[in-house]
């Protein structure tokens, strides 16, 4: 899904866009939060160390449940943030980068990000997966 920049692009620039009518003002820094899952919290907590050494916040990996039952999935959720500036293009590059960091981990995937206001700031949140 984060393979290439070119096919983020359009789903990117539509939720961009939602988020600059609800007043959402991208060109400004946000905060940006990433996530991880793999069914090995080690896996996930030397990766949410690494990307902390690159400037990221390692917020916690968390356990994955069943939207339904509630029930433990077997598998974890690694949450990362960063508060940064960027464009559709720059957020698909990022995505891109953190998809092959995700692979060279042996993490199972890179799920995605949020956007949202720095803390202070109206709380408006935009989601990609």
């Amino acid at each position: 899904m984060f393979t290439d920049v070119e096919s983020q692009l359009e789903s990117i620039e539509a939720i961009f866009a939602e988020a600059t009518e609800d007043g959402l003002k991208l060109e400004e820094p946000h905060l940006f939060s990433f996530y991880f899952v793999d069914a090995e919290i080690e896996k996930l907590g030397k990766l949410g160390e690494q990307l902390e050494e690159h400037g990221y916040d390692y917020i916690g990996v968390f356990e994955l449940e069943d939207e339904e039952t509630d029930k433990p999935t077997g598998e974890y959720m690694l949450h990362v943030d960063k508060v940064e500036t960027h464009t559709a293009h720059s957020l698909a590059e990022r995505n891109v980068e953190l998809a092959r960091i995700a692979q060279e981990a042996g993490v199972t995937a890179y799920d995605g990000w949020e956007v949202g206001e720095l803390e202070g700031e109206e709380d408006d949140e935009n989601a990609e997966e």
